[in-house]
C-alpha cells in the first residue's frame, strides 16, 4: 500500500510503499525514512450519534420536568402507577 508522505525539510510529496523504506527528496536532495501512521478513526455520523444520545439523556429529563404535564409524568413512572 502506498502512502504519501511529505519531505521533513521542504514539504515536497514523497510516496512510499512501505513503512521503512527509505527515499531521497527530488526537491531537496533529504534522505528520509517512509514511517506510516496508523490510528482509530470514528465515523463522524458515529460520533454526533453517540453525542447527541448522551446529551439527550441528560437534558431529556430537565426538559421533561420543566412542564407541569412532564413533572406529573414523571411523578407516576417513579411511583409505577403508569405501568
Amino acid at each position: 500500500m502506498a502512502t504519501l508522505t511529505k519531505c521533513s525539510e521542504c514539504g515536497y510529496p514523497i510516496q512510499a510503499k512501505f513503512e521503512g523504506e527509505t527515499a531521497i527528496c527530488a526537491y531537496c536532495g533529504e534522505e528520509l525514512q517512509a514511517v506510516v501512521t496508523q490510528g482509530i478513526t470514528i465515523p463522524s455520523t458515529l460520533f454526533w450519534g453517540l453525542f447527541s444520545f448522551g446529551l439527550g439523556v441528560l437534558v431529556g429529563p430537565a426538559l421533561i420536568a420543566s412542564t407541569s404535564e412532564g413533572r406529573s409524568w414523571l411523578e407516576k413512572q417513579a411511583k409505577g402507577i403508569g405501568r
